[in-house]
């Protein structure tokens, strides 16, 4: 039986939350056991990578989420095709950084210590880029659970072994070259696990499909490029204006949310292939509706989320990379406003109806406006500009740019295109739930035992009141956590979610 959507989000989002979470884990050690230069040269090195992988990804694992769905019988050959591109493109970075790109690199950064530290990390294109469309692909194969369960284990063998070998050897050069040594011994299982779940005789890539995907991809590769330069652009700037220290502080303070990148990549995920065919067979009230409910059920994890790390940033901070890092709260706080946004999957309705050409506009756009807004803002307010730049452009510009065609696109009115009403409730009981906050100004509580206090009597209070605001249902989420747990069947008939 095909299961529900919100039984595939949330089994998907446990393993990304386990992902992200062991990720997390692994800077906040390395932060604490590094000095502030070491950990600098360690993220930065990563940083090299991550602002290229999108170009040199080009978009191909998002086209299995469109070409798989609509030939499965061949699955096994589009699979193929696609990987092997993925592994010549991670081969092109290895060939550009033993080619001079590391100490191109090292002098824009200010850091020479980065040199050798990228040529250690080269050869991690070729191995993360191919295992990178294990989602795309398990998902349109309807694998979600084995897919939850590579993400988790593979991650926590990642972590243990970058642990062990820096609590034996404690540098950055050890700690990447765990990372490269991590990735390739995850890529087996990974490659085995997509094969095994697509079907058709043939191996070898169809030329014209292979074609086919280069055309849907390309578009959306510049434009997850951009989007990458966008999303790194404020470290970028930071690593080049201001000291290997205070890249630091911000970097950590800078770190993606989880729950973003977990909620709105399941959701995304889940609900991209019933956009396809809504919009295929020209049903755009599904569509719509689909659209404003999965905001919404977004916004009631992430809204109250934002205003929970908010208050709670400089605990938060000292407990994940120690009391050096405090300060890194203030670019944390500037960019949690990004949380009420990203309840938005902006760009599944563009993928949906073919539009990649939009996402590529809106984001040398917003890459363009927010290069001169990142240098003037850092100029006149330090590293925290950077924050403020990305949250500012994020407000004026992408969502109204977003709002604006969807609405062409679906030919619905400004008012339905977005859940206003919904979303205020959220909001307000979200702020009303804050009251727990005051009792900070009386009672001190130290380290991470407040964050544990406060964040139990502040998710009792905000989910009564979604409760009563009528944004969820309490007995409804009960019963679905316990009889996910007895019977997945049953599950499916009372997970209605979306």
């Amino acid at each position: 039986m095909t299961q529900s959507r919100s039984f595939k989000v949330a089994i998907l989002s446990s393993g990304k939350f386990l992902v992200t979470f062991t990720g997390l884990i692994s800077i906040a050690f390395l932060s604490r056991l590094f000095t502030k230069e070491d950990y600098a040269a360690y993220r930065q090195t990563l940083l090299a990578y991550a602002f290229v992988a999108p170009l040199l990804a080009l978009g191909l694992p998002q086209a299995l989420y469109y070409f798989i769905p609509r030939d499965r019988e061949n699955s096994r050959s589009i699979l193929t095709g696609n990987l092997l591109l993925l592994f010549l493109m991670g081969g092109l970075f290895t060939v550009a950084m033993w080619c001079g790109g590391n100490e191109l690199l090292a002098r824009r950064f200010s850091n020479p210590a980065i040199s050798r530290l990228l040529l250690i990390y080269s050869p991690y294109a070729m191995l993360a880029l191919p295992i990178g469309t294990i989602s795309a692909c398990l998902m349109s194969c309807d694998r979600v659970k084995t897919l939850a369960i590579y993400n988790v284990t593979s991650r926590i063998f990642t972590v243990v072994l970058i642990i062990s070998l820096v609590l034996i050897w404690r540098t950055p050069k050890v700690s990447i070259g765990a990372t490269v040594l991590a990735e390739l011994l995850i890529f087996v299982p990974a490659v085995f696990l997509m094969y095994r779940a697509t079907a058709g005789s043939a191996w070898h890539p169809d030329k014209t499909n292979l074609w086919d995907q280069m055309k849907f991809s390309v578009p959306l590769g510049m434009a997850a490029l951009v989007g990458s330069m966008n999303l790194n652009l404020d470290k970028i700037v930071v690593s080049s204006m201001c000291t290997p220290e205070d890249f630091a502080v911000y970097v950590n303070g800078a770190i993606e949310i989880p729950l973003i990148g977990i909620l709105t990549y399941s959701v995304r995920s889940v609900i991209l292939p019933d956009f396809v065919s809504f919009y295929k067979s020209k049903d755009y009230v599904k569509v719509v509706q689909l659209w404003k409910r999965s905001i919404v059920k977004c916004g009631t994890i992430l809204i109250p989320s934002m205003v929970f790390l908010f208050f709670m940033a400089p605990q938060i901070m000292r407990v994940l990379f120690s009391a050096r890092y405090e300060r890194s709260a203030a670019p944390f706080r500037v960019l949690l406003f990004l949380l009420l946004i990203r309840s938005m999957s902006t760009d599944v309705i563009f993928l949906a109806t073919n539009r990649n050409k939009l996402i590529l506009v809106r984001s040398v756009i917003s890459l363009s406006m927010n290069l001169c807004l990142n240098i003037l803002f850092v100029r006149v307010f330090g590293y925290i500009g950077a924050a403020i730049s990305t949250v500012f452009i994020a407000y004026v510009w992408s969502t109204p740019f977003t709002l604006f065609f969807i609405r062409r696109i679906l030919d619905i009115k400004w008012v339905d295109t977005y859940p206003f009403a919904d979303m205020a409730k959220i909001i307000l009981a979200s702020l009303l739930g804050a009251i727990v906050f005051v009792l900070g100004l009386f009672i001190k509580i130290p380290g991470i035992v407040s964050i544990v206090i406060y964040g139990v009597l502040y998710l009792g209070i905000t989910v009564f009141l979604l409760n009563q605001f009528g944004m969820i249902n309490i007995k409804t989420l009960i019963l679905f956590a316990g009889k996910n747990i007895i019977n997945s069947k049953k599950v499916q008939e009372v997970s209605r979610f979306f």
